[in-house]
């Protein structure tokens, strides 16, 4: 998950995680050895550089290593909240959701007396564990809690309302994303976030019903903005002529949306001429020539396609170089090299062992 939060308590642990001690799977389970032998001064001193080195590993999304990382710093000894932490992030990143949840519940129960930002934050984590798991029951009760010191922070809200959504409870879900958005109605990305979890968990019409009621009822919102409105409530035609109107002034968010507009209004051709345009004008954003490979792939337009998604990853960006890899394959298999696609997906697993979609394909891979 993308990391937003900045507060924490180890009381929402000791809520929580009473009598959930978890046995990990292919992060194995973390034992903490006990004290002894090497005094806690060597230990650390012995430790932190290790420590910076995993973190670094985890910041350039090298789970598998980052793991194998904090893991031999456990074994020595110096295991600690930090370093829990660091680990359960690991695991997330390497789909393994239950080693995460047993990380970060360790992580908590390290926690001093008073708490800090870093409880939290590792909560957040755990909520979103326990989520990915199905647990939500046990999801709701560290959304709960969070809210309970924290009031109303919208953040909170929007994730106990997801996780409500999971529980079929309706009323509770649009009354926590409700007040998420009554927080700070002029923050349209949360605004957009709450569409689109909404959306995808089938309430899409409630979702639209919100966005046209914010859209007509406030002046303040940019050009911009009035056109993500418009765009995610499905009215093309209002988030067209909003998007133009800012065309030259916009960044490359709003080319993307503005190309996704006429892409929704089945102009694909004019789609593609707003991305290049915009590449014209600013080459630096693999975010668009990302965009515009998807775009020639629903053209079929697939060397294309290719091409762009190549363009996208010389530019370097770390944030994007996941989903650029991954439809390098795809263009590189609707091409009709499937020995090549193979041989990219084989390293891509390699790179990203979580992604079990990616496996799956694979396999067909091998079998064409």
């Amino acid at each position: 998950m993308t990391k937003r939060w900045g507060m924490s308590f180890r009381g929402v642990a000791a809520a929580v995680c009473a009598g959930m001690c978890l046995s990990l799977t292919a992060c194995s389970s973390i034992s903490l050895p006990s004290a002894g032998g090497t005094s806690a001064a060597q230990t650390q001193s012995s430790t932190g550089s290790d420590a910076s080195a995993a973190m670094k590993l985890l910041k350039n999304k090298n789970y598998e290593d980052a793991l194998a990382a904090y893991q031999s710093i456990v074994n020595e000894g110096g295991a600690s909240e930090d370093v829990l932490r660091g680990m359960g992030i690991a695991c997330m990143g390497l789909g393994d959701n239950e080693g995460a949840a047993d990380a970060f519940e360790k992580a908590l129960s390290m926690a001093g007396i008073v708490p800090g930002d870093k409880e939290i934050d590792i909560n957040y984590y755990l909520g979103s564990a326990y989520y990915k798991l199905g647990r939500y029951e046990d999801a709701k009760k560290v959304y709960d809690a969070i809210l309970t010191v924290r009031t109303n922070d919208p953040d909170a809200l929007v994730m106990r309302g997801t996780v409500e959504m999971a529980l079929g409870d309706e009323s509770s879900m649009v009354k926590d994303y409700r007040k998420a958005v009554d927080e700070d109605p002029s923050d349209v990305d949360r605004i957009v976030q709450v569409f689109q979890k909404m959306q995808e968990s089938g309430y899409a019409e409630e979702g639209k019903k919100l966005l046209k009621e914010l859209q007509s009822g406030s002046t303040s919102y940019s050009g911009y903005d009035l056109g993500r409105l418009a765009y995610y409530s499905g009215d093309y035609e209002t988030a067209r002529d909003s998007l133009e109107k800012v065309r030259d002034s916009g960044g490359w968010q709003c080319a993307i949306l503005l190309g996704q507009t006429y892409e929704a209004l089945g102009d694909y051709n004019y789609a593609a001429n707003v991305y290049q345009k915009y590449n014209e004008k600013d080459s630096t954003h693999a975010e668009v020539y990302n965009q515009l490979g998807l775009c020639y792939i629903n053209m079929g337009k697939y060397d294309d396609a290719l091409k762009a998604f190549q363009k996208g990853l010389d530019i370097g960006s770390d944030e994007m170089k996941q989903s650029l890899t991954f439809n390098e394959i795809v263009a590189t298999e609707y091409t009709g090299d499937f020995e090549k696609a193979a041989s990219l997906m084989k390293d891509y697993i390699a790179a990203y062992p979580g992604d079990k979609s990616a496996e799956r394909e694979y396999q067909f891979l091998q079998s064409r």
